[in-house]
C-alpha cells in the first residue's frame, strides 16, 4: 500500500483497512484450500501470511435459524476466460444470462474503506455486488446476497474470483441480508480457447421451509443453488447462444439469430420473475395468494383501453413422473394447453426453428392467418422456447404482434410487452431428468375483462386447476402405457 493512501487514512480507518485486507487475504485462502482438498487441480495453498483468526470465521458454525451448504464442480465452459471474467465482475449480466437462477444482480465500485483494499500493483479487482437468487416456483423464497467480489490475477493464465458477504467486514453499517455467502468463487484457467473452472458455493442460508413444502427435499439437499447447477445452467446458455437455423419460412437478415435470442431473452425474463416467490412490484401485483396465486400485470397498459386487464395464474405442483417426460409431453402440447383459441383455428405454421447442437435448446415462431374480413387477412404469432437441462428444463411460450415482429427483425427493438405463459420443470430427486418424480410451475397469462378482481381470481384459478389436472391425467396415463408396451 503507498505511503498517499495511508496519510489520506486516519488511524481508525488504517485499522479497518487492515482488517477488511486480511478478510480478504483469509478468504481467498479458504477458496483455494477448498479447491485443494477436493483433490481438483489446484496444487497447494497460498502463503498470505497470519490469518489463522478469520480463517476460524469462516469455519464457524452457522447461526441458530440458519444452515450452511457448500459444494465444489470443475467443469470446463466453451468460452474465454476474458468473456468469462467480464460476465461475472458485470453482475447487470447475470439475469439475462442466467434467468432461471439470477432474479436480480448488479454491482458499483466499492466506497468507503473498500475502495483503499490493496489492489496488489493493479492484479486484483473489486466490485460490490447486491444479488437475488431464486428457484423458478413461488414456494421457495428468494436468496438475497450483499457481497464483496475479488477479481486476483494469478499468472500464467490462472484467475480466481472471490466472494465475500459485506457483513463479514466488523466496520460496515449493520446488513439486513439474512443469508450470507461464505467464501465463495470460481478459479479459472486458459485451456485453449475455452477454459476449465472449479466453481465453488459456501452459504449460510435460513433453514425454515414448511415440512409440507414440496420443495424440502430439493432445498434441504443442496441441490437447489449447488455449484453443478450453477455449472450446468451456464453451460446449457453456452450452447444456447450458438444454436443455429434449421427451418427458416420467412425472409430474415443475418442479424435473425440475434433478434430471436434476444426475443426470447426478453420473454424468460418476464416468466421466471413472475413465478419468483417476489416477483418485481413495479410490474406485479398480487392480488390472491391461496394455494393458486393471482397476479395482475401492471405493465399491460394497452390492455386497459379495450377494457382488459392482463393476469396471471401461477402455481406449483408433483407429478410422479420423470421429468423428461413431462418436458417432451409438453413440448408437444403446449401451444394448445395454454392458447385454446388454436383447437378452432388452423394449426400456425413453423415458420423459425433455432435450434441448439444437442438439441437442449429449441425456439420456434409460429404464424397463424387471421382472416379481418372477406378481403383482407393479418398474421398472429407465437414465439416458444424449449430448453432442457438436469436442474431447471423449461417451456416457455408468448403471443406476439405482426408489428413487434416487423420492428424486432427491421430494426432490432425487441418489445417489453410480452405475454409470456409456461412451464418451468425440476427434478424431485437427485437423477436429474431421470429422476422419478417431476415439480412443475405453472403459469398462464390471459387477459380478462372481468370488472371485479374476484371474477379475475376464480376464472383464472379455475383454469390452473384444469390445467394441472389434465397435464396429471396425461402425463401418467401415457407413462403406464408406454411402460407396458
Amino acid at each position: 500500500m503507498s505511503l498517499n493512501i495511508k496519510s489520506t487514512l486516519v488511524n481508525s480507518e488504517f485499522l479497518q483497512l487492515q482488517e477488511a485486507n486480511n478478510f480478504v487475504k483469509a478468504a481467498y485462502k479458504e477458496l483455494m484450500t477448498m479447491a485443494y482438498e477436493a483433490k481438483t487441480w489446484v496444487v497447494g495453498t497460498p502463503a498470505v501470511g497470519s490469518v489463522e483468526d478469520f480463517l476460524s470465521i469462516f469455519q464457524s458454525s452457522p447461526p441458530s435459524g440458519m444452515r450452511a451448504e457448500c459444494s465444489i464442480e470443475s467443469a470446463f465452459l466453451p468460452i474465454s476466460p476474458g468473456n468469462l471474467i467480464t460476465i461475472l465482475m458485470e453482475p447487470s449480466q447475470w439475469p439475462s444470462l442466467l434467468p432461471n437462477i439470477v432474479l436480480e444482480g448488479s454491482s458499483h465500485a466499492p466506497t468507503g474503506v473498500f475502495q483503499w483494499l490493496d489492489d496488489d500493483n493493479s492484479r486484483t479487482f473489486y466490485a460490490m455486488v447486491d444479488a437475488e437468487f431464486q428457484l423458478p416456483t413461488p414456494f421457495v423464497p428468494t436468496r438475497k446476497f450483499r457481497f464483496l467480489r475479488c477479481l486476483k490475477m494469478i499468472p500464467p493464465g490462472v484467475w480466481v474470483i472471490v466472494d465475500l458477504s459485506e457483513d463479514y467486514f466488523i466496520h460496515t453499517p449493520y446488513s439486513t441480508m439474512k443469508n450470507r455467502r461464505r467464501p465463495s468463487g470460481i478459479i479459472i484457467r486458459t485451456h485453449g480457447d475455452s477454459c476449465e473452472v472449479i466453481w465453488i458455493e459456501s452459504v449460510e442460508v435460513d433453514a425454515c421451509l414448511d415440512q409440507n413444502n414440496i420443495f424440502l427435499s430439493m432445498v434441504n439437499s443442496n441441490l437447489a443453488f449447488c455449484a453443478k447447477r450453477w455449472v450446468s445452467t451456464f453451460l446449457q446458455r453456452l450452447k444456447r447462444s450458438v444454436s443455429s437455423f434449421t427451418n427458416l419460412k420467412i425472409p430474415v437478415d443475418h442479424q435473425a439469430q440475434a433478434v430471436m435470442l434476444k426475443l426470447t431473452d426478453c420473454m424468460e425474463m418476464i416468466y421466471f420473475n413472475c413465478v419468483s416467490e417476489a416477483p418485481s412490484a413495479y410490474r406485479w401485483d398480487i392480488i390472491s395468494d391461496q394455494g393458486v396465486r393471482i397476479l395482475w400485470d401492471k405493465a399491460m397498459y394497452n390492455s386497459h383501453t379495450l377494457g382488459c386487464n392482463t393476469f396471471v395464474g401461477l402455481t406449483s405442483f408433483r407429478v410422479p413422473v420423470k421429468p423428461l417426460r413431462v418436458f417432451n409431453f409438453l413440448v408437444k402440447r403446449k401451444l394448445e394447453l395454454q392458447w385454446p383459441s388454436l383447437l378452432n383455428a388452423e394449426e400456425p405454421e413453423e415458420v423459425i426453428k433455432l435450434v441448439a447442437e444437442d438439441d437442449s435448446n429449441c425456439i420456434t415462431l409460429h404464424r397463424k392467418v387471421v382472416p379481418q374480413n372477406e378481403s383482407t387477412e393479418r398474421y398472429e404469432y407465437i414465439l416458444q422456447e424449449a430448453s432442457k437441462e438436469e436442474f431447471c428444463s423449461f417451456v416457455i411460450s408468448s403471443p406476439i404482434t405482426q408489428s413487434h415482429i416487423n420492428a424486432a427483425f427491421s430494426s432490432g427493438m425487441i418489445t417489453k410487452h410480452l405475454k409470456p405463459s409456461g412451464f418451468a420443470i425440476m427434478p424431485d430427486g437427485s437423477e436429474g431428468l431421470e429422476s422419478d418424480a417431476s415439480l412443475v410451475t405453472i403459469a398462464v397469462q390471459q387477459d380478462l375483462d372481468a370488472a371485479e378482481t374476484s371474477r379475475a381470481i376464480e376464472a383464472m384459478r379455475n383454469v390452473i386447476i384444469a390445467m394441472i389436472k389434465e397435464i396429471k391425467e396425461e402425463v401418467t396415463s401415457d407413462g403406464k402405457t408406454s411402460s407396458q408396451s
